[in-house]
């Protein structure tokens, strides 16, 4: 499934330790994002860390009891990995300069180089003998062209009022880059690429499942802990918007680990 597992297997390691740091000092000592991060984005910050936390310990434990033929662990580490690229994504571009930035850095890069050499060590023919209901594969790849289609609709709409006034935002520019750049062609990709049975559509659409779960359910936690940590009222549309598509994407990514199997005929 996976070839040069034991190389695979310490680089996951190795993103899941340095990432892991990187949260667990920005739990513990919050207020060093206090110059560099706006207060009212500080909930989202500090729930992303948690997440991180609890993304790479899953990933670590993953990848050490990961086999050579266990697809279902590749799908979720490399949802991990995804998750990790756009959680410091977003702190790179963000110009996040805590005493921590250049381990951010390191993180950004080793979660994009570690995914595409995981990927690129797939046995192809062996993955796209996995079978998958048809339904779950159409519906499932539908849906990701149709969140592609929804959020660059939303993020262009956005910022075309600020191409036209030749104005700037102070914060989460980096998210329209990041979803713009990489994350909805991405999806569209994975998306064809899982309708043709290829292996880099039946492992990566699922990991974007992970991955948008990585993506938005800090930020439906971020609205809970408003009022609770912050004094800050929580936004009942955004809490249903984010939990909402945090549960749908769960639930499809779950769905596929369930689904996705040997096919009968070959029993391999």
């Amino acid at each position: 499934m996976i070839r040069n597992l034991a190389l695979n297997r310490a680089l996951f390691i190795v993103v899941g330790v340095l990432a892991l740091v990187a949260a667990v000092v920005g739990v513990l000592d919050p207020g060093m994002y206090d110059p560099v991060v706006a207060a009212q984005i500080m909930p989202g910050v500090f729930t992303q860390d948690l997440l991180v936390i609890a993304a790479t310990l899953l990933m670590i434990v993953l990848a050490l009891s990961l086999r050579q033929d266990d697809y279902r662990r590749i799908i979720m580490i490399s949802g991990v990995l995804g998750f990790l690229f756009y959680a410091y994504g977003i702190y790179a571009i963000e110009q996040v300069y805590t005493a921590l930035y250049v381990l951010y850095l390191a993180v950004l890069a080793s979660s994009f180089y570690v995914l595409a050499h995981s990927l690129a060590s797939l046995n192809a023919p062996v993955v796209e003998k996995l079978t998958l209901p048809p339904l779950l594969r159409y519906g499932a790849s539908g849906y990701g062209c149709l969140i592609a289609i929804l959020f660059n609709f939303i993020w262009i709409s956005q910022l075309i009022p600020l191409l036209r006034e030749g104005d700037r935002i102070e914060y989460t520019f980096s998210v329209y880059i990041i979803d713009l750049a990489f994350i909805m062609p991405a999806f569209v990709i994975a998306s064809i690429l899982a309708i043709r049975k290829r292996a880099l559509g039946l492992v990566g659409l699922p990991a974007l499942f992970f991955l948008g779960v990585g993506i938005l359910s800090p930020l439906a936690l971020a609205e809970l802990l408003k009022p609770l940590r912050y004094g800050v009222p929580t936004n009942p549309g955004e809490l249903w918007l984010y939990g909402v598509l945090s549960l749908v994407f769960l639930v499809l990514g779950m769905a596929y680990l369930v689904t996705l199997r040997p096919s009968p005929l070959t029993g391999e």
